[in-house]
């Protein structure tokens, strides 16, 4: 067979003068670095001659086109080696293949002649007198390393004179490729990225590249007057002779060491040397390549696994990290402590070598059978003989490859429902608290009627001690119901502890006896009516904490309507119906009011006042109905109809754009206009002593002229109810 050199490239060299490749289908780099899999896809589909082949020139995958020129079948090629299907091929084929497998040629082009052929037998393009053109490059791995090489095979068309002399033309093109060779290898040992220069037997530098003078900072005149003891710090010249004589015994050496530039600096090196003989003479050729950058990331890395292990220590649980094969990666000081066992051992065990926990064994199993990220158990393992109850929360990384687990103990919780029964006792304590409360409550209610601000906060704890009661009554009728039913199950929980897993028979007599399921199912209907009394209690408190604002010491925004309707709900007792009385109607005509700058507090005090002024004239009416009479036609607010039924109205609205209105009008039988003139002065009263101090309309003419710069003004007529008007401004921040 007589072949071509068309085109060979070494690593370093440059590309044509215009920066392209002269080839028809060369593969881009982009695909060369695909994966395996992917550049076998690619092989397999495309349209030209192309067969890929690993490191040792065995085939991987041929393409349709392949197996037509030259009958090789893809199953008959698969696995075979690329000199046994073309056994004809020169002794240069095979050295530049190394060449580009070693990553010194980039890719090699032939032009061979119509006499090549298969083991089939089979030549491309012989039935038209052409020639064939053979390609190879290497392809590399998903890691950037050269994993063998993708050949193609096109045909050429050749003239007859090409064909005439083609005899000679062999014979000139291999003694071509013959000198080519040595040159090739001398440019890629010249322009090759790593440290390489030759000694002589005696340590004497004879041979350096250009990285070598790069990196030692000398020239390569100076570089040859060196020994290697002389760049290399570890290797003093005494030690020469017995380097030698190990590299002769064994041919080739790895090891790592120091070496010096010029300047005098140093710097980590991995070397690689072998020993040549050539010509009668020994030589050491080394090989050597800066590390430095590995090492500082080899020691980076291993300062993160520190870190990570000591944060790992520091968890208070139980953490191990497990790769998906279903074997310790690591654990954690507590996991190993736990089970006495220095840490190191569990690296590499399979996942229940302990034979420990196997609920613990079947979350991994399961966790990573499934397609969760994250997951969380509790477990129940055995450590130093104790059984715990742990939480177990575990989360997998790397892509799905491993898995932290990490252990909470969580048996004092568990333990902590045996603790129902102290609960009980301060049901009870909390119960007699209440009833301490109530009296206090009523006591006080007494010690206020002595001014009418103690006799308003009066009206404040009558209100709460109303709407308190129905809750209380909910808690007291059912606390005795809820005692028995703790206690009962507590004893049915003591028997499950005493004999579980397997419950015996005294157990399931017991649970008869004590109808479990009805208690099931009536105990959460006790527990919801203790809440709803809780709630409303709740409610209630929180009514009386807006209306009394006795924490805020300064004006701040408030919204109006909020506390008018905490008044009212705490005077919502006296507006049913009692005594005779039909229960007053309340009608709400707020307007859209912005947050005012006031004192909460004692606004809420003025509309207590008022409101209850208001109630009071009502039930005088009541028990006076010849008195009773309707509200006015026209308010100073707006507009209302006549009224037969007790009814009080409350009014809101923004008048003169800065200030805001809040009237408060009941259809009660109103005042005589010697009455109306008197109802601001301190302990004026129409009411019975008993009742009032009549200070109420005096303390809120006060609150609302003094302390907000605003006015109160009241309009009253026999028989036509009153209105009192609440004007302050809204001021700002």
């Amino acid at each position: 067979m007589q072949t071509k050199p068309v085109q060979q490239k070494s690593q370093g060299l440059g590309r044509y003068a215009d920066g392209t490749v002269a080839i028809a289908q060369q593969p881009t780099e982009a695909a060369v670095s695909e994966s395996k899999d992917r550049l076998r896809r690619f092989v397999e589909r495309s349209a030209e001659a192309v067969a890929m082949v690993d490191c040792e020139m065995r085939y991987l995958s041929v393409s349709r086109r392949w197996e037509t020129d030259w009958g090789i079948g893809c199953q008959s090629a698969i696995g075979r080696s690329h000199w046994e299907l073309f056994p004809n091929l020169p002794e240069y084929w095979e050295q530049n293949a190394q060449a580009c497998l070693a990553g010194v040629l980039e890719y090699s082009e032939f032009v061979a002649g119509p006499s090549i052929a298969s083991v089939s037998g089979k030549i491309a393009g012989a039935s038209l007198g052409e020639s064939v053109k053979w390609i190879f490059q290497p392809w590399k791995n998903s890691e950037g390393a050269i994993g063998g090489l993708i050949l193609f095979a096109s045909e050429i068309a050749c003239d007859l004179a090409q064909t005439n002399g083609y005899n000679k033309f062999q014979s000139e093109v291999k003694s071509k490729q013959l000198e080519t060779i040595p040159q090739l290898t001398q440019i890629a040992l010249e322009n090759a990225a790593d440290t390489i220069f030759f000694t002589t037997s005696d340590g004497q530098i004879c041979y350096a590249n250009k990285a070598a003078c790069h990196l030692f900072g000398y020239s390569e005149s100076e570089l040859l007057n060196l020994r290697v003891s002389d760049i290399d710090s570890q290797l003093p010249a005494s030690d020469w002779s017995e380097h030698w004589d190990q590299l002769k015994q064994q041919s080739n050496l790895t090891f790592e060491t120091s070496y010096k530039t010029k300047d005098g600096a140093s710097f980590p090196v991995e070397v690689k040397v072998n020993y040549l003989e050539y010509g009668g003479c020994e030589y050491r050729c080394a090989i050597a390549r800066d590390i430095s950058a590995r090492q500082v990331a080899e020691l980076a890395l291993l300062e993160a696994k520190e870190q990570l292990q000591a944060v790992l220590d520091a968890v208070p649980g139980l953490v191990s990290w497990v790769s998906s094969d279903l074997r310790y990666l690591g654990v954690n000081r507590h996991l190993a402590s736990a089970y006495k066992m220095p840490a190191e051992v569990f690296s590499g065990q399979k996942v229940g070598f302990l034979d420990t926990s196997p609920k613990f064994n079947d979350l991994v199993y399961g966790f990573f059978a499934s397609n969760k990220k994250k997951t969380s158990q509790e477990v129940t393992a055995s450590i130093r003989g104790e059984n715990k109850t742990y939480l177990i929360v575990a989360q997998k990384y790397h892509n799905n490859t491993a898995a932290v687990f990490v252990g909470l103990d969580i048996t004092e919780s568990k333990q902590s429902l045996f603790a129902l029964q102290e609960s009980e006792e301060r049901l009870r304590q909390q119960a007699a608290r209440l009833e301490q409360t109530l009296l206090i409550l009523q006591q006080t209610q007494t010690q206020l009627i002595q001014t009418e601000k103690m006799s308003s906060l009066g009206q404040l704890v009558a209100g709460i001690a109303h709407e308190i009661n129905n809750p209380v009554s909910f808690i007291s009728g059912n606390v005795s119901h809820a005692t028995g039913y703790i206690q009962e199950l507590m004893r049915l929980i003591d028997l499950y502890q005493k004999y579980y897993p397997h419950p015996v028979p005294e157990i399931k007599y017991v649970m008869e006896e004590l109808d479990l399921e009805f208690i099931t199912q009536d105990l959460p209907k006790l527990l919801n009516s203790m809440k709803v009394g809780s709630e409303r209690i709740r409610d209630v408190v929180r009514s009386l904490r807006l209306f009394s604002r006795t924490d805020e010491a300064q004006m701040k925004p408030a919204d109006i309507h909020e506390g008018l309707d905490s008044t009212l709900l705490i005077l919502q007792n006296r507006l049913q119906a009692k005594g005779g009385r039909p229960g007053i109607s309340l009608v709400k005509e707020y307007g859209d009011l912005p947050r005012v700058r006031c004192y909460a507090g004692h606004l809420n005090q003025v509309f207590m006042h008022l409101l209850t002024n208001a109630i009071d004239a009502l039930e005088e009416g009541g028990r006076n109905s010849e008195k009773n009479g309707k509200m006015q036609n026209q308010s100073l607010l707006s507009g209302a109809s006549s009224r037969l039924n007790p009814e009080i109205r409350i009014r809101t609205s923004v008048v003169e754009d800065n200030e805001v209105a809040i009237a408060i009008s009941d259809n009660g039988p109103g005042m005589t206009e010697e009455v109306l003139g008197c109802i601001f002065d301190p302990l004026f009263t129409t009411k019975s002593p008993d009742t009032s101090t009549g200070l109420g309309l005096a303390i809120s003419q006060h609150l609302i002229v003094e302390k907000h710069g605003g006015k109160l003004h009241c309009v009253s007529r026999p028989g036509e109810g009153t209105e009192l008007i609440v004007t302050i401004a809204i001021g700002n921040d």
